[in-house]
């Protein structure tokens, strides 16, 4: 049990069942919120301090008192008071993100209805292993670091916890948080980390070795620590969404034995003779013979030809490069695909992979090869996902803004 201050009670962390509300104890109890009134110390120091704080006022009363107040200029006071840090209210602003990911910086993700931050600990592709980073200081461990306030614009002490690791992909990356510390040794005044530090720290937590003294670090959670334990727990389990969040794509999908040419050319059948059978131009058949993939509405049209179901077909389609679907992960991207899925009605996981689809027929036919001859296999691509964003939603400033 813990407390804010001489009156202010805070649950604690861990609970079998529900607590009871303020008005559960000021009406007649039922006998399950009797049994747990009996076994919980604290709703009974709660119901033994209610008294000390009587609501005297109804609420009509209060409302012309709260009006009064206002007009006397207490509102503008309390809006000093409310109003939302500029730093702040950038975070809950939609804006198109000019970084790269990298190690050590903080970052936060974001899938769905799924938002938390996390610091990097290695890109490998399109898979980033990240360490969560919370403010609940309880869940760092031995191996999770405390950071200072004045790391984040939430000016708020927040736990790295390297020990909760997993790993996300590339396109849950939304807003660039904290900048990476720099040298081989963490900040004094923030205790942020160097990336060299940070993996160290890594390192350390997969090996069971003791971590470097460069960081400040948790307490160790003991085996009866269950309040801890299950704060940790809870901590984890937020970043599931973003874990599942892996197999939509498109890369990694298990193909079947057959390649796509290899099920056609088994019909033994002429390009005209598929051209009639699947009222496909003749131009797909070329394209799937050079190694080009078919769209989701080819597939439809394929998979009747071939009698079999349309996830088979699209299976069966050339793997994406790997550059492309790193680069159309990229979290600069993300701000023009929300608003293709907006304009098009589909999600914004949808819009990516219309995207990739369009970079990879586009290719060498509207890139100069020049385009190419570059060390990061992703940035080849990079020239190309900009010119399909521009066809299809037109004036995109993502590449002349970076």
């Amino acid at each position: 049990m813990g407390a804010c201050g001489d009156d202010e009670l805070v649950p604690p962390v861990a609970a079998s069942e529900p607590h009871l509300l303020d008005t559960d104890l000021s009406a007649q109890l039922t006998v399950a919120q009797s049994k747990h009134l009996a076994n919980c110390g604290w709703c009974q120091e709660r119901l033994t301090s209610s008294p000390q704080h009587p609501d005297l006022t109804n609420e009509d009363d209060f409302m012309a008192i709260a009006r009064n107040r206002i007009n006397a200029g207490a509102g503008a006071a309390l809006g000093e008071l409310t109003k939302l840090r500029s730093a702040l209210h950038d975070l809950t602003s939609e804006r198109a993100a000019r970084d790269d990911v990298r190690t050590g910086q903080i970052w936060r993700l974001r899938w769905h209805d799924t938002s938390e931050l996390a610091a990097v600990l290695a890109v490998d592709r399109w898979w980033v292993t990240i360490a969560p980073v919370t403010s609940d200081i309880a869940a760092a461990d031995e191996y999770s670091v405390l950071l200072g306030s004045d790391v984040t614009c939430l000016d708020i002490p927040l736990a790295l916890c390297v020990s909760l690791e997993c790993t996300v992909p590339l396109f849950t990356f939304d807003t660039l948080i904290a900048q990476t510390g720099t040298g081989s040794r963490t900040t004094p005044a923030t205790g942020m980390p160097s990336p060299l530090v940070l993996q160290a720290i890594w390192r350390a937590w997969r090996r069971g070795d003791v971590p470097p003294e460069d960081a400040r670090y948790g307490e160790p959670v003991l085996g009866g620590d269950l309040d801890r334990r299950e704060l940790r727990n809870t901590v984890s389990a937020a970043f599931v969404p973003l874990v599942s969040a892996a197999p939509t794509i498109l890369r990694d999908a298990v193909q079947p034995s057959a390649s796509l040419f290899d099920m056609i050319n088994s019909l033994n059948l002429s390009l005209s003779e598929l051209v009639e059978a699947s009222q496909l131009d003749r131009k797909v058949f070329l394209q799937i013979k050079q190694g080009g993939r078919v769209t989701a509405q080819q597939a439809h049209q394929l998979a009747r030809l071939l009698s079999t179901d349309v996830s088979t077909v699209l299976a069966a389609n050339p793997p994406l490069d790997e550059g492309l679907v790193v680069q159309i992960s990229r979290p600069r991207w993300r701000h023009d695909l929300r608003r293709l899925a907006q304009q098009t009605h589909t999600t914004e996981d949808e819009a990516r992979w219309r995207v990739a689809e369009m970079a990879a027929e586009a290719r060498l036919r509207t890139v100069p090869q020049a385009a190419y001859d570059v060390s990061d296999p992703s940035v080849k691509w990079e020239t190309v996902v900009h010119m399909c964003l521009d066809a299809v939603i037109g004036n995109t400033p993502a590449l002349d803004d970076a």
